[in-house]
């Protein structure tokens, strides 16, 4: 205890942490206000009556931030911003100009994320009005006139975008990363009414079940996320007594971080208000027909849990592919005298750091997936009731903290080197 004691002493005692804590508390509280304020035209209960029953509404609250249910002022939250990061992402890997953007350093990443901006206006505006029409045609809202809606599909976007710019406020001077941590906000916010509705209709074997699956589900992504293998490096120019200098890189094992799971959870709920959007609409029999059995496989348990598990094992390879640059990589290891024992300088190394972090991304890819749908296998076997927290959301909240504690950590550190230079 007197070691946590001490270690949160030295946190607050960090002028530069202090700042940043407190600076994304002052986020949180603003991000919780715009939850508070609803927008006009829609009933603060009809969101959540359009998704009741559906196992991608709790998908789509998710990557909303956890306030879509609330028809709030940021009721669509962070989910078009996430949607275009995905398209210009897509869109990367077919048109050459986004691909030599990403490869021109600082000024590259800030005009792609320019136009991710850009493109998030027209996605929520889009997002607003199918929110709407989809309520109208179920009858959960009134008909609006054309300067209400306006102002519904105005008042939407605008949230959208103001917590876009917290997202990236939070990024630049905050403590996380900025869309996973609202998300993690969001995510938590919603644990105390839970447990308060749901804990309490467990029997005591069920109540057990969960506490230790919980306690199991959390030690094990930790374990996970922290595991990585260190390649080892010399380099032939910096030498010490006994011969050339080695060093590593670290290949961790889920080395595309939580996005995969934050990029299927926003691409599985699309489908889903879409389909609720064809349903609200006359557009013929058979095309209702057809909307209907897909929305009844996409809630059919068995196969949204076959899905998810395949749409997170996909975006992990592909997330990889686009934050672990082997080919620089290796070109700035040759740049600098390094090698890797036995592997020949350029191309070879790059091929073998992409042979090594594959490998490693399939196991922790197959972990994430499984992990995001564990609780549900639970609950099918009756071993659990309900879920107080899905499997994306778990790992997303381990995921957030952890990466909290090494921004906090790595600023410690260079606040005691500082102190001797």
């Amino acid at each position: 205890m007197q070691k946590y004691i001490e270690i949160l002493k030295r946190i607050l005692g960090t002028e530069e942490i202090r700042k940043k804590i407190i600076f994304s508390l002052i986020i949180l509280l603003a991000y919780r206000f715009l939850a508070a304020i609803p927008v006009t035209g829609i009933p603060a209960n009809a969101i959540s009556q359009l998704f009741e029953g559906s196992n991608f509404g709790d998908l789509l609250s998710t990557v909303s931030g956890g306030v879509l249910e609330t028809a709030s002022i940021a009721a669509i939250g962070l989910s078009p911003y996430i949607n275009a990061s995905i398209i210009l992402q897509l869109l990367g890997t077919v048109i050459p100009k986004l691909e030599e953007l990403r490869k021109e350093g600082p000024e590259g990443r800030r005009l792609i994320s320019m136009y991710t901006r850009l493109l998030t206006v027209p996605l929520a505006i889009m997002q607003s009005f199918v929110i709407y029409s989809t309520l109208r045609g179920f009858g959960l809202v009134n008909q609006l006139e054309p300067l209400q809606l306006i102002t519904m599909i105005a008042t939407l976007t605008a949230g959208s975008v103001v917590v876009m710019w917290f997202a990236e406020l939070v990024s630049e001077s905050g403590i996380g990363g900025g869309s996973s941590y609202l998300i993690f906000l969001g995510i938590i916010a919603g644990i105390p009414g839970t447990i308060s509705n749901n804990f309490r209709l467990m029997d005591p074997f069920q109540k057990i079940v969960f506490i230790v699956v919980t306690l199991a589900l959390v030690i094990s992504v930790v374990y996970v996320s922290e595991a990585q293998r260190k390649v080892k490096v010399q380099y032939s120019r910096r030498v010490r007594t006994g011969g050339a200098m080695d060093s590593y890189i670290p290949i961790k094992l889920t080395q595309f971080g939580v996005m995969p799971v934050i990029f299927a959870v926003s691409l599985l709920s699309f489908p889903q208000l879409i389909g609720k959007f064809v349903l609200s609409r006359d557009v013929g029999d058979g095309i209702l027909n057809f909307t209907t059995k897909a929305m009844n496989l996409l809630d059919n348990p068995y196969f949204s849990n076959i899905l998810t598990f395949v749409f997170i094992v996909g975006f992990a390879f592909f997330y990889l592919t686009v934050v672990f640059k082997t080919d620089e990589l290796a070109e700035n290891l040759q740049k600098q005298g390094g090698f890797i024992p036995g592997i020949r300088p350029g191309k070879n190394t790059s091929e073998y750091l992409k042979h090594v972090a594959f490998r490693l991304a399939a196991v922790g890819a197959v972990f994430l997936g499984f992990i995001s749908i564990l609780p549900n296998i639970f609950i099918y076997l009756n071993l659990m009731t309900v879920t107080v927290i899905t499997g994306t959301g778990l790992l997303i909240m381990v995921s957030v903290v952890l990466d909290i504690r090494r921004q906090v950590s790595s600023m410690i550190v260079v606040r005691d080197y500082s102190r001797y230079l």
